[in-house]
């Protein structure tokens, strides 16, 4: 409704005639009139170029409008630039890149979580009740290495091309790590409620969900830091491409 007025004028410049199918598009985007996937133009876009004399049945790639040559296979392509750009998106190509994502995540996440895993499973256990040595570590890296997994994905579609800033990539790996971290704090039974009072040194935390805190801090840091640098790598490498903006 907002170009079509200026496709009656029949003085209208080859160049006013480009930036009235650019708002249109830019209108039918906004509203979401185009369809992600429809391999055929919309109603309206039919109305503009049915009024504007593209459609013909000559055989020559040029069609003509107020005099001027337009080619229609450029046309078309300038029409359909943002389907295309969604399309390419979620095509079966980038399924295979998180394929690939999810499996350079499962393996570095694994590795650099394992040592800090048996750190805190082994050597310095805050709770036998709640670890058994060996099989908690084993349990946790495999755990922390399907965590890593999901989390390259994620980092994957956060961080994508032309996006250079550190900030983004440190916002992505904290936000993982603080959510990790308190997730696997357990409170002792020794801990009255309401409020919650568990001794010194803070009342609220004591010397051993402090130790958790660490201990669980530095496996976090160490398995989504390590999933980040690995992929990176990746990026460097051309194992794995960026997600589109």
């Amino acid at each position: 409704k907002i170009a079509y007025p200026f496709y009656r004028t029949k003085k209208m410049n080859l160049f006013r005639f480009y930036c009235s199918v650019l708002i249109c598009t830019l209108q039918q985007n906004a509203c979401g009139r185009i369809a992600a996937f429809s391999p055929q133009p919309s109603p309206l876009t039919k109305q503009i170029l049915h009024h504007t004399h593209i459609f013909s049945t000559k055989s020559s790639p040029f069609k003509h409008f107020d005099g001027l040559p337009i080619r229609e296979d450029a046309l078309t392509t300038a029409l359909y630039a943002t389907n295309k750009n969604k399309e390419d998106k979620f095509s079966f190509k980038q399924r295979i890149e998180s394929i690939k994502t999810a499996v350079i995540g499962l393996a570095a996440g694994g590795v650099a979580s394992t040592p800090f895993i048996f750190l805190h499973d082994v050597l310095f256990p805050v709770d036998s009740s709640y670890t058994s040595g060996f099989s908690s570590w084993e349990f946790d890296t495999d755990m922390g290495s399907l965590q890593a997994a999901l989390f390259a994905i994620v980092y994957r579609y956060c961080v994508r091309e032309e996006d250079d800033n550190e900030m983004l990539n440190m916002g992505v790996v904290g936000a993982f790590v603080v959510v990790r971290t308190l997730s696997r704090v357990h409170v002792p039974s020794y801990c009255t409620a309401a409020p919650l009072d568990c001794g010194d040194p803070l009342g609220y935390f004591d010397f051993n969900m402090i130790q958790q805190l660490v201990l669980n801090g530095l496996e976090s840091a160490a398995l989504f830091a390590g999933t980040a640098a690995a992929m990176e790598y990746a990026y460097e490498r051309n194992w794995v491409s960026k997600f589109p903006n």
